[in-house]
């Protein structure tokens, strides 16, 4: 099968379109063909050696397409599925992926595979921050910080259909793109405004951003009692402060799916390319060059 690899690593001219052998499927897992795959920030940090990869390695963190083989083990899916999985060092750039059964969930009729692409990592971290890191319920105040990336954009909604009064930090074309789409959150651009002395009281802070400013700044407007969750800072000596890890679980995704289904989650996608070595080139220095509007996508 093709597949994109990456020969050496923090070298992207080594990425090449190699064919491999087909992956092999354990007890529990599916062999899915692959119809896209979602570029996502820590894909570049392990192109870039940043968590320990080895090189020769095939990248990519998220998978969608067709169900063709099923574990013996396997009950929940069958051959001909439409899913997709959150699948890290699951070798996704490539026709053919082994998918693990409990991370996948099935694709409604009426969501294509770009958009389900789309929330698969950002929108688990996304609904694992809201419902669980700050367990956000209607009436409370919530600041997201970076709401038009990929795990912001998710929060805002989820915080939003959770009943919360939401605020959140962006800059430039995100900025103005959340005002668009969401009159009802308050939009600070954090290149000239400070929601410091326009917010106070908050419930919860998601920080997608981890700076120490940001961190000091959200501490400041935050309840006694209230709470900021991380999913880049890794410590903080403030006893509201959490980590969090994302956790990729199928059940999780097949909730963002079902909101995707029925409009209550949107998606903003910056653009979709085939899948070959030469595309992730430049898809990768999109990240770099922080030049995305929204999600970019590899298709077959």
């Amino acid at each position: 099968m093709k597949a994109v690899v990456l020969h050496e690593i923090d070298n992207l001219d080594s990425l090449t379109d190699d064919e491999v052998p087909a992956p092999t499927i354990g007890r529990d897992e599916l062999l899915v063909q692959a119809h896209t795959q979602a570029v996502d920030p820590v894909d570049y940090k392990i192109a870039a050696g940043m968590l320990g990869s080895e090189a020769p390695l095939i990248l990519g963190s998220t998978v969608a397409g067709e169900v063709i083989a099923v574990g013996e083990a396997v009950t929940d899916f069958k051959v001909g599925d439409r899913i997709a999985a959150q699948v890290r060092g699951g070798a996704n750039y490539a026709e053919q992926v082994a998918v693990p059964a409990h991370f996948a969930a099935i694709i409604p009729t009426n969501v294509s595979y770009v958009d389900a692409i789309s929330v698969v990592l950002g929108g688990q971290t996304a609904l694992q921050a809201i419902n669980r890191g700050l367990n956000v319920s209607a009436g409370q105040k919530v600041l997201i910080h970076g709401g038009s990336g990929a795990v912001g954009y998710v929060a805002v909604q989820l915080a939003l259909v959770a009943g919360a009064e939401v605020a959140t930090t962006a800059s430039g074309w995100g900025a103005e793109m959340l005002r668009q789409q969401f009159p009802n959150v308050q939009v600070f651009d954090y290149r000239a405004d400070d929601f410091t002395t326009s917010l106070h009281d908050v419930d919860g802070v998601l920080d997608t951003v981890g700076s120490e400013q940001v961190l000091a700044d959200s501490f400041k407007i935050l309840k006694p009692s209230g709470k900021l969750a991380s999913v880049v800072a890794r410590q903080s000596d403030d006893p509201r402060f959490v980590r969090l890890t994302n956790k990729p679980e199928g059940a999780k995704l097949q909730v963002l799916f079902s909101k995707l289904a029925d409009g209550t989650l949107r998606t903003v996608i910056d653009s979709t390319l085939p899948l070959n070595a030469e595309n992730v080139r430049i898809a990768y220095a999109k990240i770099k060059a922080g030049g995305l509007h929204g999600k970019l996508v590899f298709t077959d």
